[in-house]
């Protein structure tokens, strides 16, 4: 072949190739994502919520959740929807084929919703529709402690201030106040002294509702100036609302401190979130819930977010302390680690094993600098297919690595042969390079036609294989390449007739019949 003999004619350009595969290998590696399973093996899912508060649950399905499953049931690529209603709330899924957008879906889902939010009741909430994949889970959460702030002041803190922060890292997709608390003005009605002055909780609600506004009352103009009018009757302190009127008699004005107890707290108390670490325990705490958008890193967004924490820090008020309560990324790194050691062992034990077998060191340099050469050179496949680094890619590089030295210890042993017959190192690159080359064609393409079909499977476990197939494929085709240039130049450069590459076996098989 044309390529082969320029290899070995010119070793420069065989190097040169090959340098170029390792080093465009090592630059998209570190740009490809990292993910413990490969992108799409999560069908998309659009999420409507609804709060209806005071409700209880056979009337939130009547009246909220089957008008809105009534409405979503013909949306296009709809592949199962899951409702929940509970008291004070309507929850519904709508899990989608894979091959869906889900930016169409939310659209779309969006559309037949607005038709019927007329139908709804008036008290409740709009509803919120929420994109995400199915089995979405936090990435990270985040803990807001402090030994001097209450749980209500952290939650407001939190809400104020870190949630539009976290909200503008990449590839964030959602963020959620875990434990929040919000802060809110309770009335704690007396019925003692509700009944003593004749009163109804209606009427404390309506006087409430009646004299706590604030309203546009028009404008004023003139040639100069244009004034605009607001009738301000709000409380914004407890001391104001506590003089609020309820009732007025003939002798006496009946106010709210007359009949309740006005304090501020929490909207609902059955919001909790703990952490809990050796240097800080039992503080109040507030949590932040860092969902990742559809199809992004895990591990590149926990690395943006440690970055922004350490930014969030700088300007933190005194008291306040920001740690990473749980990671997702710490499980997946983990696991791609494993997934390295493991393939650095089976590439010491590769070479370690045609060692041997050949016996010698200079016979082992071929295929071992072909090895590392071809595996590098695949994440360039990788990247130009656009997928990503996974327990799955990785897995291909170990059923690799033995299929990829094939090509280099044929070429190798090829060589040899014919400089034991006599010949000089470069005419028996030359000639068995020649020889072997369509066998190496051959396997190559066989073995291409076996994996490569597995990229047509359909359903989860066409997403689980799709990425394996593509770069075991690729990982063949460039060892391949690396046998048919690097492979016949290294070996007229290294073999030389004195090389005896079975004389380690064979000295060791007559050691073992002297026994």
């Amino acid at each position: 072949m044309y390529i082969t003999d320029v290899s070995i004619r010119r070793p420069v350009v065989a190097w040169v190739m090959s340098l170029i595969l390792v080093l465009f290998g090592i630059f998209v590696f570190w740009q490809l994502p990292v993910r413990e399973l490969p992108s799409g093996l999560q069908p998309p899912v659009v999420q409507i919520k609804v709060e209806y508060k005071s409700a209880s649950a056979p009337i939130i399905d009547e009246e909220v959740t089957q008008v809105i499953e009534d409405v979503i049931g013909g949306a296009e690529g709809v592949k199962n929807i899951d409702s929940k209603s509970e008291n004070g709330k309507s929850t519904i899924n709508i899990e989608f084929d894979t091959d869906i957008d889900l930016d169409n879906a939310a659209n779309d889902i969006r559309e037949r919703v607005a038709r019927v939010v007329k139908s709804l009741p008036n008290e409740s909430e709009p509803p919120q529709i929420l994109k995400q994949a199915a089995g979405f889970t936090t990435t990270m959460w985040l803990a807001l402690s402090s030994s001097t702030w209450s749980d209500l002041e952290l939650g407001d803190y939190a809400e104020r201030y870190l949630v539009d922060q976290f909200s503008s890292v990449k590839n964030v997709g959602r963020i959620r106040v875990g434990g929040l608390r919000e802060l809110s003005v309770r009335v704690w009605i007396d019925p003692i002294k509700l009944a003593a002055n004749n009163l109804t909780i209606q009427e404390v609600e309506n006087a409430i509702r009646n004299e706590n506004v604030s309203l546009p009352a028009g404008t004023l103009e003139s040639n100069n100036i244009d004034l605009t009018i607001n009738l301000d009757k709000s409380y914004n302190d407890l001391e104001k609302l506590k003089q609020l009127p309820i009732k007025k008699g003939k002798d006496n004005l009946v106010r709210l401190a007359d009949v309740a107890n006005i304090e501020f707290g929490p909207v609902s108390e059955k919001a909790l979130f703990r952490t809990q670490s050796k240097d800080a325990l039992n503080l109040e705490t507030v949590g932040i819930g860092i969902y990742a958008r559809s199809g992004a890193s895990t591990v590149e967004l926990s690395k943006e977010i440690k970055k922004k924490i350490k930014e969030v820090k700088k300007n933190l008020p005194e008291g306040l302390n920001l740690e990473i309560a749980f990671n997702r990324a710490t499980y997946i790194g983990a696991a791609i680690n494993e997934v390295y050691k493991t393939l650095i062992i089976a590439f010491i034990l590769v070479v370690a094993i045609i060692y041997l077998f050949l016996g010698n060191l200079k016979a082992v340099i071929v295929p071992a600098v072909a090895l590392p050469v071809s595996l590098i050179a695949t994440f360039l496949g990788i990247y130009l297919f656009g997928l990503s680094i996974n327990i799955f890619v990785l897995l291909s590089f170990i059923l690799a690595i033995g299929i990829i030295t094939d090509d280099s210890v044929i070429m190798t042993d090829a060589i040899y042969r014919r400089i034991e017959n006599g010949e000089t190192p470069l005419v028996a690159a030359y000639k068995g390079s020649k020889q072997i080359t369509f066998a190496i064609v051959a396997t190559t393409l066989i073995l291409i036609a076996v994996f490569l079909p597995l990229i047509f499977i359909e359903g989860i476990a066409g997403t689980l294989f799709k990425e394996t197939a593509i770069a075991l494929s690729f990982a063949i085709l460039v060892s391949s390449f690396v046998a048919l240039t690097l492979s016949p130049m290294l070996g007229s450069k290294f073999l030389n007739k004195k090389t005896k590459i079975l004389s380690g076996w064979n000295s060791s098989v007559e050691q073992a019949k002297n026994l």
